[in-house]
Formats: C-alpha cells, sequence, structure tokens
C-alpha cells in the first residue's frame, strides 16, 4: 500500500491547497509528471483526463470512480489503475472532509519514453511464443499489488526530492515501475485465459497442466519438457512473465487449493497438505508460514474453524 501516514510530513510532497477538489500539486521530471491530488469535501461527478498514459493509485480515503465500458466501482488504497492517453473519467468523493481529505497520485508518462521503454524491454527481455511488451489500450485495475506500490513509493521519494540526480533516478525508477506494470498485467492475462491461450502460448499451457496435477509431484525439468524449452530457458521466462520461480507458483497453487479444503470441505491439517500435493506437514506447515505469515492452525483459528 502507499504511504499515507504522515505523508505531508515525510515527503513534503503537498502544496498549500487552493481548491477543495482536486488540488493538484506536480512534480516534474525528464520523462513523467507525478501529479498529486487533494479532495477536502464531498464532490460529485468531478471530470479528470490525463494527455499521456497513466498511472493512478489511491494513497488514502474513498472514491468512486466511472470509467469507459466499466460500471461504477470503489477505488481505495492499494488500488492502482493503468490508463491509456487520453481517458475520461467521473470522479465522486463520497468521504472526503478536511479533517481526512481523499489523497491520490498520478504519474503521467511521456509516450516517446514509454515506446523507449517498451523497445528495450522486448530487446533484452524477449517474451516466449513471438508476444510482445505493449501498454494496454483498456484500463487495467490493480488490487494490492506489493511490487508496484513499491516502485511507486519509491518513485515517490525520488521526484519530491530535487538533489543531484535527480532526473537520472526518476527515469530508472519509473522504468522499473513500466517493468512491474508490464509484468503484473501479462500475469493477469494469462491465468484468466488459461483456455484460450494453452493452446498456443507455452507459459499457459504449463500452468494449465500445473493446476491439473497439483497432488502429482512437478519437477521443473518435466514442466520445462512441457514448454519444449530447456530448463534455464523456461526458468527465465516463467520468472520473467509471471513473477516468481515455478516452485514458489507451483507453492502458491497448492496452498490455494490447501486452504480451500479446510476453510469449506472440512478436512484437517495433514489431509489438506498430502490432497494439495505436499510432500510432507512440515514442508506444507513451513510453506504456510511464508505466505500467510502464520501457521496452519493460527490460520483457521483465525477463520473461525477451530477445532
Amino acid at each position: 500500500m502507499l504511504d499515507a501516514i504522515n505523508i505531508k510530513e515525510k515527503y513534503k510532497i503537498f502544496s498549500s491547497p487552493t481548491s477543495e477538489v482536486e488540488h493538484r500539486t506536480a512534480h516534474q521530471a525528464d520523462h513523467a509528471v507525478l501529479n498529486l491530488y487533494e479532495t477536502s469535501r464531498y464532490a460529485y461527478n468531478f471530470d479528470l483526463q490525463f494527455d499521456n498514459p497513466a498511472v493512478v493509485a489511491m494513497i488514502q480515503g474513498k472514491k468512486i470512480m466511472n470509467l469507459r465500458s466499466e460500471a461504477p466501482f470503489e477505488f481505495l488504497p492499494g488500488q492502482s489503475i493503468v490508463m491509456p492517453a487520453s481517458e475520461l473519467m467521473y470522479i465522486d468523493f463520497p468521504e472526503a472532509t478536511i479533517a481526512s481529505p481523499t489523497q491520490c497520485l498520478a504519474l503521467e508518462i511521456s509516450e516517446g519514453f514509454l515506446r523507449e521503454t517498451m523497445v528495450w524491454l522486448n530487446e533484452y527481455f524477449p517474451r516466449v511464443d513471438d508476444s510482445s511488451w505493449n501498454w494496454s489500450k483498456d484500463n487495467f485495475t490493480l488490487l494490492n499489488n506489493k511490487l508496484v506500490q513499491q516502485n511507486l513509493n519509491s518513485l515517490i521519494r525520488v521526484m519530491v526530492d530535487n538533489d543531484f540526480g535527480k532526473q537520472m533516478k526518476a527515469s530508472n525508477t519509473t522504468r522499473e515501475l513500466i517493468a512491474s506494470l508490464m509484468q503484473t498485467q501479462a500475469r493477469h492475462y494469462l491465468l484468466h485465459n488459461l483456455d484460450k491461450l494453452s493452446t498456443r502460448n507455452r507459459l499457459a499451457h504449463v500452468v494449465k497442466y500445473i493446476r491439473q496435477h497439483l497432488e502429482q509431484p512437478l519437477h521443473v525439468n518435466h514442466l520445462a519438457n512441457q514448454a519444449c524449452l530447456s530448463r534455464a530457458q523456461f526458468f527465465r521466462a516463467f520468472q520473467r512473465e509471471l513473477g516468481e520461480t515455478p516452485v514458489r507458483f507451483i507453492n502458491r497453487e497448492r496452498l490455494e487449493r490447501a486452504k480451500k479444503e479446510l476453510l469449506w470441505k472440512g478436512k484437517n491439517i495433514t489431509q489438506a497438505c498430502y490432497e494439495s500435493g505436499f510432500s510432507s506437514v512440515n514442508y506444507f506447515s513451513r510453506v504456510f508460514r511464508q505466505f500467510e505469515g502464520m501457521t496452519p492452525t493460527a490460520w483457521i483459528e483465525q477463520k473461525g474453524r477451530g477445532k
């Protein structure tokens, strides 16, 4: 989530308000503009549009967003929207007050820099199956993506400073943000379109295979063969487009299945462990703590199924 506590004192990013609705403070860099908006009263149907592609993210408060071809939705801290250029939006501010203003950021990225970054990604980090990295022409909403939020926080710190090297650091940090957004969008599209993609995309085929064989041993060499790639090629491609190693992805998928077994099917920890494909209860418990920050027993009790 974007840093919201004492953000004015930490970064000095907001100028003195001259408007109660979407007061704007802009921080400039060579290839991007960081716009920060603050609203301190209820407002309805406020229109806003950016000339360049943009990443919009909530800092605090709540908005109701009305975007092209989408039903109105709540926009909350931890959420981000990737937008094409010239996307017109209408915004409601149902809870904004002087004591608790609504705050958000909008990073506009020059189209030239975006094109250069796409060329760089496609040259040095090519995707499999002749796919290419491209900025989406449609809105794309991200929910609590840690990597994107971390990159946005880093960019805030860089953009509001005026020390030596700001422009170079701003360009590098913006490029890192673009790369994380492309990876996140590629992962989302692949995971939500497996049936359509699995006959023509190697990674989609492998992910579908993993999900169909979670209860069986899954070795990286075998998965690489499924993708018709060498082990090294497969490992790089998988991590590049899904943002994690094959082993971590398998553990995440098995853990999600185990949680359903525990919560909805009433299985005990041992049953859920082995039916989800884990090799031992000890390993299952380590993975569970790694992803959830607590033991399976503590998680069950937290969810109200203590036995």
